[in-house]
């Protein structure tokens, strides 16, 4: 029943905004006539892709592929003109209440308005350029802390991190290409890969072959990865591609943590959660190992902070949250989170969120950056 209800909110949601560009977007364009009948052929269109996109699953056609990329920018063109045009009728609103009236606009309406509908245009290719390339190009983010806990000879851990990859049919083999060969710059002692890996179907992932990518991952003693909520939504379309999406990165030598620690150079324990979406996952408490070494915690939402102090883990790595993806939508994620982005330290325990190195849907980023994070975690030697 949350489901349908989230749902139907939704698809209500979009609906407005959908009809609310359409309409104002279509006025702005009464200079052209009766061949606004072909924008509204193309908007809507355009429109349906989004549902059509997110609802069909067709296993092994590459044309959905970009059926879906088409469907996911328009999502971003949706928002960011509806903002913009709230920005246009309430400059209009003040216009009027202060009785300001420029006698160009007034004698050339029809005009103004399809110069108006032009910078509008002009403004979302500048979003979308500027977006595209933050959202396509992670940048490596760094950060060094002190785990006051001895580790044997390792003095310390150098470890490159990465979440919410997205891997399907709007991120393919050249972005994961791109992230491959920056992490391989870094000299890593462990890659993580913190969640979302795929998003949420392994198919275009497999049928693409992206797995020799990961293949030419390099680093001192391995990667090592967890689900996100992105790799269990695949199983709403088929059973078993949860289970099918782990297996492949454990076939391109990526060792997969569900519920499970294990120890890297017999110095550092490394625990991997199931994600905070599946009921049954294990309580902290049973994955530990209550002993002197460091301890570093995969956990792909980054819910109940004060849990994993508690436990004393030494560092928690997390994702999910994109810090939002696209203004303003930031200011939702700052709200829900205790963290959203960024480094925090609550006692003992620091905390790293991730906006992430993919995106979800659109292929822009206006908030944030897309990142790979190194850490340089220093430890105390024996």
């Amino acid at each position: 029943m949350k489901t349908i209800l989230f749902i139907l909110t939704g698809l209500s949601i979009f609906t407005a905004f959908s009809t609310y560009v359409y309409i104002r977007s279509w006025q702005a364009l009464e200079i052209i006539g009766h061949y606004r009948m072909y924008y509204s052929i193309f908007f809507w269109m355009l429109t349906l892709l989004i549902i059509l996109s997110r609802v069909i699953r067709i296993p092994g056609a590459g044309w959905m592929d970009v059926l879906q990329i088409i469907g996911s920018q328009w999502i971003a063109v949706l928002l960011y003109a509806s903002l913009l045009i709230v920005t246009i009728d309430v400059c209009r609103g003040l216009g009027q209440l202060l009785n300001l009236h420029h006698p160009y606009i007034h004698n050339h309406y029809l005009l103004a308005k399809l110069i108006l509908f032009g910078i509008a245009v002009l403004i979302l290719t500048v979003i979308f350029v500027a977006g595209y390339r933050k959202a396509r190009y992670p940048k490596v983010t760094d950060l060094e802390i002190t785990v006051n806990k001895p580790a044997g000879e390792m003095k310390e851990l150098r470890i490159a991190m990465v979440s919410d990859l997205h891997l399907g049919c709007t991120a393919g083999s050249r972005f994961l290409r791109r992230v491959v060969e920056r992490i391989n710059e870094l000299d890593a002692d462990v890659v993580l890969l913190a969640g979302d890996t795929f998003d949420g179907d392994s198919e275009p992932v497999i049928r693409k072959d992206m797995g020799k990518e990961f293949d030419r991952l390099k680093s001192r003693y391995g990667t090592f990865a967890i689900s996100g909520n992105h790799e269990y939504i695949g199983e709403r379309f088929e059973k078993g591609s949860t289970r099918r999406a782990l297996e492949y990165l454990r076939l391109h030598g990526i060792t997969v943590l569900v519920d499970s620690t294990v120890t890297v150079n017999n110095s550092v324990h490394i625990t991997g959660r199931n994600d905070y979406s599946v009921p049954h996952r294990k309580p902290l408490a049973e994955l530990i190992r209550h002993d002197s070494l460091p301890h570093i915690l995969l956990d792909h939402q980054p819910y109940h902070l004060e849990e994993t102090q508690q436990a004393g883990i030494d560092l928690q790595l997390s994702g999910h949250t994109h810090h939002g993806q696209m203004f303003p939508i930031h200011f939702i994620t700052q709200k829900l989170y205790e963290k959203d982005w960024g480094y925090l330290q609550k006692g003992d325990s620091h905390f790293y969120i991730s906006c992430g190195a993919g995106t979800w849907g659109p292929l822009v980023r206006t908030a944030g950056h897309s990142e790979i994070v190194l850490i340089t975690m220093k430890l105390r030697s024996n």
